[in-house]
């Protein structure tokens, strides 16, 4: 699959010569401009990804997203301004109003690994299909062709006090003729639900096999797979689990279960039996995005939980000031008294990692450290 080529827009030369330099020898076609010319006024770059600033002498960033929505094929775009977070923030949704797609935002001063990282997400994110084609669905039915559409990516949690990766998440990559799939679109309620069970097993195998890797490399942590509540309910999920463990011989603690707080949970009581009979065989299981959906304080009392993940809508809105900060303090408290993890997801910022230790969080995960990565 071709590298993308990418454009970065900045008027620091120093900054944008050692760019195009590192990109370059990392095997990227590069160029630069440092003003708002006519190929961005009109939308007209033939660049698949545009590094912007969003000071430059003569326009601003929010002006090139303005002419770069009406392209008719858009360059995805990402953020890496000097400016403070807030303005960074708002230009990313900006963007994403306008119908871009982001992939991601850096602050000034920033890692080319952490640029690189976000550029190679470019062929996860290119034009993705909300709605599932009837071919992917096709070629996947029964688990037939997974290996030629489906790749599994990671991504490191760190604590907080010292950076220290804790465990990593496995997160689904769908593509279908180079186009990307939304994994939502597959794993909506109504989907099918033996096509959710082999994708999610593909899922499984991939995750106990990178918790092998860690495991002989001599750094064992926990990886966690994304489960929706019908999937984790599943009469054949457990066999899974402890079939994915078996195989890469592992313990059962190596892997952790994420519940997606993304639909409405019908049958409490049965999602709370299906999480038990995983703990009880030591898998470790945890809330994700809590906050979004629809699991409360009161119910985690029932749920046998390690982890609370805090999702990342919920935490950018508490530092910005249109939730209380006093939320997320409650959700940490609640967890340090019952020794359950809590863990921000959307840390971007050396500001983010500051409020984060803040609320009394124990570690997070985001852009600040690193990125999802499909290994080889």
């Amino acid at each position: 699959m071709p590298r993308p080529s990418i454009l970065v827009v900045d008027d620091d030369k120093d900054i944008c010569v050692e760019i195009i330099s590192a990109l370059t020898n990392l095997g990227f076609e590069c160029s630069w401009q440092a003003e708002f010319d006519s190929r961005l006024a009109t939308g007209q770059t033939n660049a698949d990804v545009i590094v912007l600033d969003l000071s430059m002498p003569n326009k601003d960033g929010f002006q090139v997203i303005e002419a770069l929505a009406g392209a008719e094929q858009p360059p995805q775009l990402i953020v890496a301004s000097g400016r403070e977070d807030r303005i960074i923030r708002a230009a990313v949704r900006s963007a994403q109003a306008a119908g871009l797609t982001v992939l991601g935002s850096l602050s000034k001063p920033y890692a080319i690994a952490s640029l690189a990282a976000l550029v190679e997400s470019h062929h996860f994110s290119t034009g993705e299909v909300n709605t599932p084609p009837e071919a992917l669905i096709e070629a996947l039915d029964g688990g037939a062709g997974l290996e030629r559409h489906i790749r599994t990516a990671f991504q490191s949690k760190r604590r907080l006090s010292d950076g220290a990766i804790t465990g990593y998440e496995a997160l689904l990559r769908m593509r279908l003729d180079d186009r990307p799939v939304s994994p939502e679109s597959i794993f909506a309620p109504a989907g099918d639900l033996s096509l959710q069970l082999a994708i999610t097993g593909a899922v499984l195998n991939d995750a106990a096999r990178f918790a092998a890797m860690l495991k002989a490399r001599g750094t064992p942590v926990p990886v966690a797979v994304n489960c929706s509540p019908a999937i984790l309910c599943a009469s054949e999920f457990l066999a899974m689990a402890i079939d994915a463990v078996g195989c890469w011989k592992l313990q059962p603690s190596a892997l952790m279960f994420e519940i997606t707080e993304h639909e409405t949970i019908h049958s409490f009581g049965v999602l709370t039996a299906a999480a038990c009979r995983l703990a009880m065989r030591n898998f470790g299981v945890s809330i994700d995005d809590f906050g979004r959906g629809t699991t409360s304080l009161e119910r985690l009392f029932d749920l046998p939980v390690c982890e609370v993940k805090i999702d990342k809508d919920i935490f950018w809105r508490c530092i910005e000031g249109s939730a209380p900060l006093s939320l997320l303090k409650e959700v940490t408290s609640y967890c340090r008294e019952r020794s359950i993890q809590s863990t921000i997801e959307g840390i971007e910022t050396r500001s983010h990692l500051k409020h984060a230790l803040a609320v009394g969080a124990d570690c997070g995960q985001g852009f600040f450290w690193d990125f999802p990565v499909v290994p080889d």
